[in-house]
């Protein structure tokens, strides 16, 4: 092996490269050729030759500019729920009438005394029922005094714009304001009806202040 030196002070083996393999590029001598010529530190170095250190990356500004903040929303800017008490939510829907399985009510019982003392009951359109049973119209099971069929009807006049009660098909008799009930009378506000060992006390929604149309 006959060790040459070139112009540039690189040291090759002339028997296996005609010329410089470091100068040409042509050899692999393991490291990458930087354009300007120089190895960098960690490679094959020329003989005599001064590597310059590895390039330093550019330091960070000593101020760096702050990361842009994202700007508050304006508290104005939030949508509000609108509050319960809102005039412009709170009115009161119509019914509609003509809507399948609605049948509206036209007056209550309250019971004020009995088992089920405060409970009210629905009195709608035509006749209602009241006795024991499910199938009542106004059903007052928790009063086993009271018969289990039709003990009493309150029907409602829809012409007329008034209530009835008479007796129904029950053994028991009923008693209206303390009177006992022979023929079908007109009912009013307030009036108490008497069933078994249960007070009923009768309030119209169906009146002459108010009409279902």
């Amino acid at each position: 092996m006959a060790m040459q030196q070139c112009a540039n002070g690189h040291v090759y083996d002339d028997q296996k490269n005609p010329v410089c393999p470091y100068c040409t590029g042509s050899g692999n001598v393991g490291v990458a050729r930087p354009l300007n010529g120089n190895i960098p530190q960690g490679g094959n170095a020329p003989l005599g030759g001064n590597a310059p250190p590895f390039p330093k990356t550019a330091p960070l500004q000593n101020n760096p500019a702050p990361f842009p903040k994202t700007s508050p929303v304006a508290a104005s800017a939030i949508p509000k729920t609108m509050p319960l008490d809102n005039p412009e939510t709170n009115k009161t829907m119509a019914l509609n009438l003509n809507e399948k399985g609605i049948d509206p009510v036209r007056g209550w019982l309250i019971c004020t005394d009995g088992a089920k003392k405060g409970k009210d009951f629905r009195i709608c359109g035509e006749k209602n029922f009241i006795g024991r049973l499910k199938s009542n119209d106004v059903c007052l099971d928790f009063d086993d005094s009271i018969s289990k069929e039709a003990n009493a009807i309150i029907s409602y006049d829809s012409r007329h714009n008034k209530f009835f009660i008479q007796q129904g098909e029950g053994k028991n008799n009923i008693y209206v304001n303390e009177n006992l009930l022979l023929a079908p009378i007109e009912l009013s506000d307030y009036d108490v009806i008497e069933i078994g060992k249960t007070k009923l006390v009768f309030r119209s929604l169906c009146n002459d202040s108010f009409k279902w149309e």
